[in-house]
Formats: C-alpha cells, structure tokens, sequence
C-alpha cells in the first residue's frame, strides 16, 4: 500500500509573525562549523614538545586490530593525554596510508562538541566516508543508523572513525542535558555490532558501558599518567630548568598527570620563579597539598598578564573553538573603536598562551584557526569570572572596560555575573551573521545559520530567553530547521528556552511546547511527544487561544494517525475543526484539511481522502507560498496512483516535485525516492515512456484536480 508522506505534515507550522532582517550577502569570512563538531583534525603532536608515546600507541593499535572488537574507548581524567594519543595513532596510520603500508582506507576525526547531536555525528561521519546521503536528516533514528552501519561495512573500504572528547555526547555541560542529542542508545547498539574491517576509537572519562558485561565488543583501554622517564624528558622538552633529582620530584608530586606537568610548565614560564624554589619554599608549600592540579591552576591564573587574564576570561564563555577576532569582538564589543591594544599584541598574547598549552589551537572546516580553552581552566574561569579591584583597573589601563564584581557566592549570582559576557557573545555571533549569512531566502542548510543559532544558545546562557525566543521566530528557524531535518537541534534549542531553564511569555511558552511535541513525534519518542502537547493545551487552555488549541490538536492528530490510531486522530481532527470554523484561519483549515486527506488515505477510505485533498487544494490557491501546495499535489498524486490512475498520478507526481525542487523542499526526497523505486521496477525505457506520456496529460490533470490560477 502507498502511503501519504508521513514524515512531513506542516500542522506544526507556526502563526507567530516573521520579521524579515535585512543581511549582508554571504562572503568567504570564517565562522563557526556547521553540524557543532568543533574540527575534522586532530590536536598537534610536534615531537619537539610531545612524547610520542610509542609503547602506548602500539596497545591500542592492537587493540583496534582485534577482530571481536569494533571500538576501542580511551578512558581516563581530564587532562590525561587521551586525545594526543587518540592523536599520535591516528597520525601514525596517516604516514603508514600515506607511505603504501598497511592502513584503513578512511581516516576520519571528528571532535564532539557541546551540542553535537547524533545525526550531525553520523552525517559528518559520512561525509568523512566520502558517501553523500540525500535526505539523510529526514530518516528515522534507525535508519541513519542503518545507512552508517551499511557504509562502514564496505569491502575494501574500511575506515578508522576517532570520536574525540565523546563525553560530551554522553554528558553535556549544558543545563538541558541530553534533550535533543538524539537516540544514544542507538549509537551505541551499533558499537557493539560488527563493523567488518571498520573501527571507532573514542576518548572520554569513562566507559559507557556496565563493567559487567561478559562479551562486548567495545574495549576500555585507561589513559592514567606518564612514566617517570617520560615526566622528565616530556619537561625537559618544554626547557624546564633543573636536574634530574629535581624533575623527578615534580613528577612525583604531579603524579605523572599530563596537564599537570604542562600547568607547571606554564607557571615556570610566566612567573620566572626558579624551579628549586618553587620546589622547597615554604611561601608555595600550599601549591603541593590537596588537588596539585587545582593548586596550578590558581596559581598560574595568578600570574597571567593583563591580556592574557582577559583572553582566558573572555574564552571561558565559548564552548566551542572560536578564531581570535571572535574573542577580540565579544571582549571589546562589535564596535571596538578606542585606545585599545592592538590586533597584533592580542596575537601575540594569544600565541603564547596556545604553545604553553592553556589555550587549545585547531583549525575548523574552513582553514581558519580557532581557539578554545581545556576545560578544566574552562570550569575555573568560570567559577572566578568576576573581576576583582586589581584585575579591573589592569584592564581599564589597557582602555578593555569590565565591571568589577564581587565573588559570585551561588549559581544565581554567577549566572548575573556572566550575563553580561554571553550578550556580547552572541553580539558576535550576530555580527558574524550578518557579514557571512546569506538572506533567509537563500538559507539551504544549517550551515547558513549557524551563527544566528550560536548567538541563540549564548543569549539562552546569558539568561536572556525571551530574546533569543523572538530571534528564532524572527529569523524563521523554526520553519527553516524542520525543513532541512535539523529536529535534534532544534528541540536543544526549545528546550533551553523552557523551565526549568528558561522562561518565557506564557504565549510563546506554549508554542514552543507545541512545537517540541511535533518534533518529538516525528522521531518517533512518542511519550515525550504527548507530554509536550499536554503541557501546551494547559496553557492555551488557561490563556483562552483558541487558535492555538486547535494548531495543537491538529498537530497531535496527525501524531495518532501516524500510530495508527485512526479514532483519536479523528476525534482530535474533528474538535480542531470545530475551532478554526469559529476563529477564521484559512492556513490552519488548509493543514487541518490535508491532514483529513492523509487520515482517510490510511483508512483506505480513497473517496473522502480526495475530497480532502481537493478542497485543500482550492484553499491553498488563495494562500501565499507554494509550500503547501507541493505537498497536497504529492500526496494526491500517490492517491491517485494508488488507485490504479497511474498516469495522472504520476502527472501530478512530477508537477509537485517541480514545485518542491523550486522551493529548495529537502522533504523532496521522499518524493524522489518513490519515483526511483518506481522506475527500477518498471525498467529505464517504459519508466522514460510513462513520464513522457504523463507530461502530456498535465493540462487534462491539471483541469480535473488543480484551480486555474495554480496552473503552470
């Protein structure tokens, strides 16, 4: 049986008003990566300043080559060196490919990011696989799965896949957790399945998978400390100063912790305190007691420069890799005119930061380097980010104006405290949007927005949701990432603006919540669906919006039929109807009527479902936009080839994918994908004829079915 097109109804569609803002047409400036993975390359491993590790490269090389694995997850504290050995085999394998040694076919690395969602993670995978997927965004969770398990089980086509920082995924420092990632247990089904000759290698602080497991196909190898050996040759390497004796002991009281080591590397170098005395000095015998590397940190903080205190401050709001005139702007303000440091001295500061290892350097997508703080000096930057009497007059000397503040003593208060630096932020953001974004209606992927969606998170951290609310629907991201299938996204979005961590006018409190209820049931989390529209009719309910009751029952209706549960979609259709019939909105009883073609289709009840279609059609031809004619031209076109009319259905089918292409539709693919099947089982030649023949049909079709101003 054919089906209508389930996964896009547009009953979710909202009635807010939309501002058109005038943009600067797109121009090859850097800004930040699409699908929020933070870089495609791994972190440097300079053997001048890296202990190449090679024993412990070698492990998990054998690790990986053991074929009852398919993953390997390094597992360890921050700042244990799990990427830069993830880093060092991934280079190896570079060199062996490279070379004409044996190696896998792909190497692909990818760095998990604080809003990485899962098809963002299996796309990039994809593309780092060379295997483009159109429509990918529009599958159901199982199977985005099953086209990346597909893929990596290619003969002669193996691949590593290195996931770094993939607690991430698993725990995001982000207040609404895991909403919106996608189904993890999904992925990490797909890690326990053979992947042929493919391997994943994953860093994180822990395995996420019971210890008590008797097979697995996913190993744990621990990342815990250097050697002592190691310790000293790796500060040797960095210039440290001292004997063998003396080195040692740093090692002992670091022990053997990477970051630790790099820490009291950076303290030397920026104190100029030699190193016995720092060693056997009463005054810094607090640095070696309780945590050591908490101790380092707090002192090295205390002997930033100016600039470099500024640099860090201002970094420790991103939690994504930022290029330095990013930092610059959101430290002085888009309009940074005035007795300021110069670019060259923030260069300058930010390098030496970054060789000292304070400041982590990549290269995006794009070529353009980028910076981001480790973030266990992430976490205390944030912590002391209010400006003490000392630090703000440093700064007002440099002509940098920040507020100086008291110890921020609770959440609430570091949270005021902050608000300042994320409005700037997504100031930034903006900024960027408007030198780099093309208009809305030139928007194709999220790639395009990614700085307005930036700049939303940063406002929602700020503790400004309302605004970023209003920025959202006025930049029509809530049309445009449901188009191009960014659901997961989208609901991280929603939920950030909702208690218990946002807040909003009550009125657009419920529309969000409406709209996660759509969202949630189209991937198929049904629960969390009608538990988002349940709260969204209380309100509407409370407030008297009788329109967006009926928005909302439509929307749930069209959730039941998708279930199958023919009756409650009926019952819901049939209460939204008694609505809209009162209130007059001609676009919701278009959807409303579409929605009834589609719920009598299923029924098998072909009569009443073209009745539907047909007074959805003459409906829509009074409305602005082609969109939804598109879509009620397909799914009446699959009713009418359903019904044995297979000439004119086909007719129709090939009107409304022109519609669709026109409008740079990417649920089009369903539509698409149909026509393929059709044509491999019909074969080329009659396949060819057939649409010939319905071409030549159109004007009859279009007599028949379509009102005489939507004719083309």
């Amino acid at each position: 049986m054919l089906e209508g097109e389930p996964q896009k109804s547009f009953g979710e569609r909202s009635s807010k008003s939309v501002y058109n803002g005038a943009v600067i047409p797109e121009k090859q400036q850097s800004y930040p990566l699409a699908l929020d993975i933070h870089t495609a390359t791994p972190p440097p491993t300079d053997p001048r300043t890296i202990m190449q590790r090679a024993d412990e490269v070698t492990t998990v090389q054998r690790m990986l080559s053991d074929a009852q694995a398919s993953a390997v997850i390094l597992i360890g504290n921050p700042g244990a060196g799990k990427s830069t050995l993830a880093a060092l085999l991934y280079n190896r394998l570079l060199l062996s490919k490279q070379q004409g040694l044996p190696a896998p076919h792909h190497l692909v690395w990818l760095s998990i990011g604080t809003y990485t969602t899962l098809p963002d993670l299996f796309a990039a995978i994809l593309v780092g696989l060379k295997i483009p997927y159109a429509g990918f965004f529009l599958l159901r969770p199982d199977q985005q799965a099953g086209v990346l398990l597909q893929s990596l089980r290619r003969p002669q086509e193996n691949a590593l896949i290195v996931l770094d920082q993939f607690e991430s995924l698993l725990h995001p420092e982000v207040s609404q957790g895991v909403a919106g990632r996608g189904a993890l247990s999904l992925f990490l089904e797909l890690l326990q399945t053979d992947l042929g000759a493919s391997r994943f290698l994953l860093t994180g602080y822990s395995s996420p998978y019971n210890e008590e497991m008797e097979e697995t196909r996913v190993r744990s190898c621990l990342v815990s400390r250097m050697s002592i050996p190691e310790g000293v040759a790796f500060l040797q390497r960095r210039s440290v100063q001292g004997s063998p004796e003396e080195l040692s002991l740093v090692w002992q009281r670091c022990a053997g912790h990477i970051f630790a080591l790099l820490l009291f590397n950076a303290l030397i170098s920026l104190s100029g305190i030699s190193l016995s005395y720092l060693l056997t000095s009463p005054d810094y015998k607090p640095l070696w007691s309780g945590e050591v590397t908490f101790q380092l940190i707090s002192s090295v903080h205390q002997y930033l420069n100016p600039l470099q205190y500024a640099l860090m401050r201002t970094l420790s709001l991103f939690n994504e890799p930022v290029p330095l005139q990013g930092i610059i702007m959101s430290l002085l303000g888009t309009n940074s005119a005035g007795n300021h440091p110069p670019y060259e001295i923030f260069e300058r500061e930010i390098g030496i930061l970054s060789e000292l290892s304070l400041v982590q350097r990549s290269v995006n997508l794009v070529g353009v380097i980028c910076y981001l703080l480790h973030p266990l000096l992430r976490q205390f930057m944030l912590e002391n980010y209010a400006v003490d009497k000392r630090r703000g007059e440093e700064l007002s000397s440099l002509g940098i104006d920040v507020s100086t503040n008291l110890p921020a003593n609770s959440p609430e208060a570091l949270q005021a405290v902050l608000a300042p630096g994320h409005l700037q932020v997504a100031e930034y953001y903006l900024h960027v949007a408007r030198e780099t974004s093309p208009p809305r209606d030139q928007r194709k992927s999220l790639q395009n927005a990614q700085p307005i969606i930036s700049a939303i998170r940063h406002l929602c951290l700020g503790g400004y949701w309302q605004r970023a609310c209003d920025l959202l629907f006025e930049e029509g991201l809530h049309e445009n990432m449901v188009q191009w299938g960014a659901w997961n996204t989208l609901v991280g979005l929603y939920t950030g603006l909702l208690p218990p961590f946002g807040m909003l006018v009550r009125r657009d409190e419920l529309l969000v919540c409406s709209h996660i209820g759509m969202l949630y049931g189209r991937m198929g989390e049904y629960q969390q669906s009608q538990s988002y529209f349940e709260q969204a009719l209380a309100i509407q309910r409370q407030v008297g919006d009788y329109q967006g009751e009926a928005t909302i029952l439509v929307n749930q209706g069209e959730l039941h039929r998708l279930r199958g549960e023919y009756d409650q979609a009926q019952s819901n259709f049939e209460q939204a109807l008694g609505l809209i019939e009162e209130n007059q909105d001609p676009q919701l009883r278009c959807i409303l009527l579409h929605n009834l073609g589609l719920l009598y289709q299923s029924k098998k009840s072909y009569l009443q479902a073209r009745t539907y279609y047909l007074e959805a059609l003459r409906l829509a031809s009074t409305l602005p936009g082609q969109y939804n004619k598109g879509m009620i031209l397909t799914n009446l076109g699959l009713l009418l080839y359903e019904q044995g009319e297979h000439l004119e259905g086909v007719a129709l089918l090939l009107i409304a994918l022109h519609v669709r292409q026109e409008l740079q539709d990417q649920t089009a693919t369903t539509l698409v994908t149909f026509l393929q099947a059709l044509k491999q089982r019909m074969g080329q030649a009659a396949y060819d004829q057939m649409c010939k023949e319905a071409v030549k049909e159109q004007p009859q079709v279009l007599s028949r079915f379509v009102p005489v101003d939507m004719r083309q």
